[in-house]
């Protein structure tokens, strides 16, 4: 199954024949019908780099809004006022977002003697059933080309990379480490590595 971005793609090519009209509503409507569909149907899809979920913290910090709880489609519509106008611009936002590139900055790895401390709390869904996540083997600290801030990645036992949030600076993610199990500053190594960062 094609990724986000190739299937927006085909979309910004033909916007009337996948949404019936240029309107940024109903493309953010095809969007979530596409995320949905993947999760009840458990279709793996290759991992689109950089992850669409931070399109809404870009988005925010774009148009310089405070927090990004409004999502990308109400903030561009707030900024634009015209659905037609609004989707244009939104393809025009996704195409600055593609050209960031992840380098990780700092990573720690995590053994068998760390413990969570109880402070942060993360869990999942199976089933309906919340289950504790699984202690991270690696936690990377990520920054990407073109943005400020940073972005703090999770990487499970199995090799599974999550984001786990957006931080302005590094020292914030750090700290954020530091409550959840305990890692002192001096003990992340320091990276610039381009390469496979998330």
């Amino acid at each position: 199954m094609k990724n986000i971005y190739e299937l927006l793609e085909m979309i910004r090519q033909r916007p009337g024949m996948y949404l019936g009209r240029r309107s940024l509503t109903a493309l953010a409507g095809f969007i979530d019908g596409y995320f949905f569909a993947i999760a009840e149907n458990n279709i793996l899809v290759e991992e689109e780099i950089p992850p669409f979920e931070q399109f809404h913290d870009w988005v925010a910090r774009y148009y310089k809004w405070y927090e990004s709880t409004t999502g990308w489609k109400n903030i561009i519509l707030k900024e634009v006022g015209d659905e037609a106008k609004a989707c244009d611009v939104f393809f025009e936002h996704l195409e600055l977002f593609k050209q960031r590139s992840p380098v990780i900055k700092h990573r720690v790895f995590l053994n068998s003697k760390h413990k969570r401390t109880g402070t942060i709390l993360r869990y999942s869904y199976i089933d309906g059933i919340r289950t504790e996540l699984p202690l991270p083997q690696e936690i990377r600290i990520v920054h990407y080309t073109t943005d400020l801030g940073f972005y703090r990645f999770d990487v499970s036992p199995s090799g599974e990379v999550s984001e786990r949030g957006y931080f302005e600076t590094e020292k914030l993610a750090m700290e954020e480490v530091y409550k959840e199990f305990q890692i002192s500053l001096d003990k992340w190594e320091a990276l610039d590595n381009q390469a496979d960062a998330t």
